[in-house]
């Protein structure tokens, strides 16, 4: 009876051997089949994300650059139909507030050129232009040159 056991045991422990040691072959291989598919998917992954991410931000940094532009100009254009209010008023007030939203190479323009001629229910146009590649985050890489304008005309009470 202890023989008959002991070969039990033995017939036991090799057959439990054999079959788990294919298993740990396939195991480790698969392991190295799954790094390489990770690899591959960061490989092939990573650049599509990050493309995208720089495409938002681009895309968010022009909306960001209208939105001031478009508050320039109404700031320029308030000041404008106040009374006694001359050029140098708006051509002051659209500039400081390009200096402090840091727009870059700004351009300034009124219709009519000289707001002090106009007269109570004359209509008052400020429009500011600036240059996306002077104002992107990333040096404007992705997208090519453009020139965002906005414009706001207010009427002189």
């Amino acid at each position: 009876m202890f023989a008959r056991t002991t070969s039990f045991l033995h017939r036991f422990t090799q057959r439990r051997e054999n079959r788990y040691r294919p298993a740990q072959a396939n195991r480790s291989h698969c392991r190295r089949a799954r790094r390489g598919i990770a690899v591959t998917e960061l490989a092939v992954g990573l650049p599509v994300v990050l493309f995208v991410a720089m495409g938002t931000m681009e895309m968010c940094t022009v909306i960001r650059l209208r939105q001031k532009l478009k508050m320039i100009a109404y700031e320029g254009a308030r000041v404008g139909v106040l009374p006694d209010a001359g050029a140098e008023n708006v051509d002051w007030q659209c500039t400081t507030l390009c200096t402090d939203q840091s727009i870059e190479e700004t351009t300034i323009e009124m219709t009519p050129s000289d707001p002090s001629s106009l007269e109570s229910g004359d209509w008052f146009q400020v429009s500011v232009a600036a240059p996306f590649t002077a104002n992107s985050l990333t040096g404007a890489w992705m997208i090519d040159s453009f020139v965002l304008n906005e414009s706001v005309t207010l009427q002189k009470p």
